[in-house]
This record gives structure tokens, sequence and C-alpha cells, in this order.
């Protein structure tokens, strides 16, 4: 009986208790001068969005770098739930756990991890 349960034990440690699946999703684009890369990381449990980060990477052309303190300080107050910082050449925007659905999914939302993949990859998001 002892084997049987440490067997179990080890069975749950090596698979995992958990049922959270975590999806990472990136997404490049050029719109004109401006360089944006996304990276989006949706943990889904038992069926539901249980947390999300989304970060954004803003790249600008040399002639914005000047701006880029005044634009932060734009975004932070326009949007408070989002983390601004200044990066080389621009700047990162972070949302995590939004109670608004920044991605058109709200936390807590019952999706499985296959059809929220399939609705980002949709969404010209790679995912893994």
């Amino acid at each position: 009986m002892k084997k049987l349960l440490l067997l179990f034990i080890s069975l749950l440690i090596l698979t995992g208790c958990s049922d959270t699946q975590k999806l990472t999703c990136t997404s490049k684009k050029n719109d004109g001068d401006t360089k944006t890369n996304s990276k989006l990381v949706v943990k889904v449990k038992n069926d539901k969005v249980s947390s999300m980060t989304f970060t954004v990477d803003m790249i600008f052309p040399p002639e914005y770098q000047s701006q880029l303190q005044s634009m932060a300080y734009n975004i932070q107050a326009s949007k408070p739930y989002m983390k601004v910082t200044i990066i080389d050449n621009g700047l990162r925007l972070v949302t995590e756990d939004a109670d608004d659905s920044f991605i058109g999914i709200d936390i807590g939302q019952e999706i499985t991890y296959d059809e929220l993949k399939e609705v980002l990859e949709l969404q010209d998001y790679n995912c893994k």
C-alpha cells in the first residue's frame, strides 16, 4: 500500500496536479516608421482565463526619441492600469489582468486553451 501511495504522489509531482495551461503568443507589426512587438501570455485553468499579461514594445524612429518621456506620461495618465517604461528607442507598455477586456477576452471567461489559441492566431499572433 505504501508503494502504491508513493507511486501516486510521484505521478502527481511529475505530471503536475494543476491543470493550468500557459499560452504565449507574439506579433510583430510595422506601422509606417513605428515598429510594434507584442507578447501576450494567457493562463487558462479549468477552461477559464485565469490571468493575462500583455506586453507591447513600440520602437520609434530617431525624430521621435526626444518625445518619449512626454508620450509615456500621456499614456500613463490616460491608461493608469498600464505600466509604461522607456526602453531603447521606444516605450514598453505592460497590462496585467485588466478588469476590462484588453484583447477582447475577459478574466474568468470560459474558453478552452485550443479555442483561445485559434482566436489569437486569427488575429495574426504566433502562439506556442
